[in-house]
């Protein structure tokens, strides 16, 4: 066996940036992917599911076939340190090179809340059932799951009111106009009612939906199955506990140029809890996974990481928004502002099927 396959690279969290990691590495070393959960899920794909509750088992995939070589080993990571990581049960897992990969947090029901797969289906069906049951429906948040989901909602059931209530003046503020306005346009064509710059009072709860009223900072009162898309936020990790870390406002860890968010130099993070200024999305993965198979490749053949390119994020990162099966918009990391891209594209990307024949694919189903 040759150097680098006798090389360990112990991955903890499966999610995104995690699974797609160990299936790169499995062929080269010796990955071990740590999570706690029985199933991987994909998150981004539940606005869709909230409205085709029959996807839902096809969105969450066992993880017993991802690795050829390589071993998947449920449980959760309570410290990481130079030599490896040590689990809630004792267990401990040797390796040269560690990369954290924990994710972020989300209301319910578009991420789990804890280590239930039971309790996650459970979540999303009811979410399902309350919307199929409601006739307005309230969406309290503008990112990509409440834009989307006020989609999917509007396009599966054309006949309910749907409201759309964000605080800040535009959709995706961080991109050019021009993708708020397509999508407002878009929103506006099937019957969505978009309420901008409105902060919310009244929210009795913001994870998990409820009905209920909440009150628009003018006053306006708005009743019915209120759904909070709000509060995404960093998984506490153990790579928190790692001595020098800077911890950002937002959970993120603050990382050197190749990714390493403490004095220890053989352990990296990636993902959303990265702080590269990539966001804290799915497409994030897309710039982490290479560099990092890259980089630990390189490190397995013995160079020093000093002597490795550093990690260059994102200059725009891309964004795909569905608005249901056939509408929606994009932005690629083309020209100087990015370019946008109308209801094909998206569809034909992520819209009609939400990536989910390519997962069931990756994970050898």
């Amino acid at each position: 066996m040759g150097v680098a396959l006798q090389y360990r690279v112990a991955i903890v969290g499966g999610g995104y940036a995690g699974f797609t990691l160990a299936r790169e590495l499995d062929p080269h070393v010796d990955v071990t992917l740590i999570e706690a959960r029985e199933a991987f899920v994909m998150t981004p794909a539940t606005p869709r599911v909230s409205v085709e509750p029959a996807l839902l088992d096809r969105i969450v995939i066992p993880y017993d076939r991802l690795l050829k070589r390589g071993r998947v080993v449920r449980g959760r990571a309570t410290v990481v340190d130079e030599g490896g990581v040590l689990l809630a049960d004792g267990t401990r897992v040797e390796a040269e090179a560690i990369v954290v990969a924990t994710g972020s947090q989300y209301a319910a029901p578009f991420k789990p809340q804890d280590d239930s797969i039971a309790a996650f289906k459970e979540a999303l069906l009811n979410a399902s059932r309350q919307i199929a049951e409601s006739d307005n429906v309230v969406i309290v948040g503008t990112g990509a799951v409440g834009v989307e989901l006020a989609g999917e909602i509007k396009t599966a059931y054309p006949g309910k009111s749907v409201t759309l209530v964000g605080d800040q003046p535009q959709l995706f503020p961080m991109y050019t106009e021009r993708l708020h306005q397509k999508l407002a346009k878009r929103l506006a064509a099937i019957g969505v009612t978009l309420r901008l710059n409105c902060p919310v009072s009244g929210l009795k709860q913001t994870n998990a939906p409820f009905e209920g009223e909440v009150t628009l900072k003018d006053g306006t009162v708005l009743s019915g199955l209120i759904v909070p898309a709000i509060g995404a936020r960093v998984v506490s990790s153990p790579a928190h506990d790692l001595p020098g870390t800077r911890p950002q406002p937002n959970g993120q860890l603050a990382v050197d140029a190749w990714l390493r968010p403490s004095s220890l130099p053989n352990i990296f993070v990636m993902g959303d809890l990265a702080a590269t200024g990539d966001g804290m999305t799915v497409v994030t993965t897309a710039k982490h996974v290479p560099w990092l198979k890259k980089t630990l490749l390189a490190l397995a053949d013995g160079k020093s990481i000093e002597s490795l390119p550093p990690y260059k994020g994102w200059r725009i990162p891309p964004i795909l928004v569905p608005l249901g099966p056939k509408l929606g918009v994009s932005v690629f990391p083309l020209g100087t502002h990015g370019t946008t891209f109308g209801d094909w594209v998206t569809s034909k990307i992520k819209g009609k099927n939400q990536f989910i024949p390519r997962y069931q694919k990756e994970f050898n189903r």
